[in-house]
């Protein structure tokens, strides 16, 4: 995480700096990102860089953490569209991330393209390394409406969740590696959150 003295700073020089570090890392792997050439894109000294963070992996998580922020306002503002319906938030959240014309928010668009540049490397053990207790993400669950579930267990629930988190995932990977169009992958997940639905929830009875 920075340190109280990057937080700080004027907003402009921050702003500089993590503007610069995207360049860095949205145009090199992460092995090859170089802190001299951030701080020189930032126009700040190199040994200033080291009062703000730890080093380079430091600045690199807390990037993905301002994204992360904003996947959680999106998703929170999907459920409150949805009432709390895992379902129906998932096509929202969907509708929120793509235009009808394919283009993608910007935000996602730099972590999809760090990540293809950094396929080889351990994420997840840099994710373990950095992750905290998330209160964000329990919020989110707790906004989930469960009414009607075949089953009330938290094993089935994460399955679920977990089975609607893949569909979104096709259709991302569909649309931003394989050039498929977002009408097109709108109406196949249309058709797998119908799927997931019905197999998800006890029928209603007349």
């Amino acid at each position: 995480m920075p340190t109280q003295t990057f937080f700080r700073l004027p907003e402009g020089k921050r702003e500089r700096l993590t503007e610069a570090a995207w360049k860095e890392f949205m145009s090199v792997r992460f092995a090859d990102a170089s802190i001299n050439r951030i701080v020189h894109e930032a126009q700040i000294p190199r040994g200033s860089f080291y009062q703000y963070f730890e080093d380079k992996e430091d600045l690199f998580f807390y990037l993905l953490g301002l994204h992360r922020e904003e996947a959680y306002a999106l998703m929170d503002g999907a459920l409150a569209g949805a009432g709390g319906d895992p379902f129906r938030s998932t096509l929202l959240l969907f509708d929120e991330v793509f235009r009808e014309d394919g283009e993608i928010r910007a935000s996602l668009r730099q972590i999809i393209d760090v990540l293809r540049l950094n396929q080889n490397m351990d994420m997840t053990r840099m994710l373990l390394d950095h992750m905290k207790p998330d209160p964000d993400l329990q919020g989110l669950e707790r906004r989930i409406g469960r009414d009607g579930f075949r089953r009330p267990d938290e094993d089935f629930f994460n399955e679920v969740a977990g089975l609607l988190a893949f569909s979104f995932g096709c259709a991302v990977h569909n649309i931003l590696c394989c050039g498929a169009a977002v009408a097109s992958e709108r109406e196949k997940l249309l058709t797998r959150l119908e799927v997931l639905r019905r197999g998800s929830m006890k029928e209603e009875t007349a």
